[in-house]
């Protein structure tokens, strides 16, 4: 099973670590943020004043630290959701426009549409190859994450394929 937090400690590399986690910080709901302030001051014995006056990228840091911690599950859920519609929305356009799911510039404009089979996702995988692989592979595992049951089924078959590929690397 993906959960947010082995994509971010297996699939995610410093770099990309880093821009997902800036993402919830620069996009996530005020609520999302408050309470991963607190939960970084409870885990790090913190003031969460102290926390909550930090630039961006010192507390997307402060969250690296702690990020595989089960309490922030959720809030990983929404940095990746954040970092791929804000960050990587041409990745996912180009797999939604294989799938042929109405969107514009990869937010999903349609209430009802199919999810992609696992044959659909392999050939959207070729079709795209000129997107970095780990960022394809970080998309998937995210999207059958966040996209449920039916997308699980479909993306993390090629997940796990691809990760694999990744590690011999």
């Amino acid at each position: 099973m993906w959960t947010a937090r082995r994509i971010i400690k297996e699939l995610a590399d410093s770099d990309r670590r880093r821009r997902i986690l800036v993402a919830f910080w620069r996009f996530g709901d005020d609520t999302a943020k408050m309470l991963a302030v607190a939960q970084l001051a409870k885990a790090l014995h913190f003031r969460e004043e102290s926390i909550r006056k930090l630039p961006v990228e010192k507390k997307a840091e402060m969250f690296a630290s702690r990020a595989t911690a089960p309490e922030f599950e959720q809030a990983l859920d929404t940095a990746l959701m954040h970092y791929h519609t804000h960050e990587q929305s041409a990745l996912l356009a180009a797999f939604l426009d294989q799938w042929k799911i109405p969107h514009v510039d990869g937010s999903i404009e349609a209430d009802e549409y199919t999810a992609p089979s696992e044959e659909q996702v392999r050939a959207a995988v070729k079709a795209v190859e000129g997107f970095p692989p780990r960022d394809v592979v970080i998309y998937l595992a995210s999207a059958g994450l966040l996209m449920g049951e039916d997308w699980r089924a479909a993306t993390w078959p090629v997940v796990d394929d691809l990760a694999a590929k990744l590690a011999d690397q």
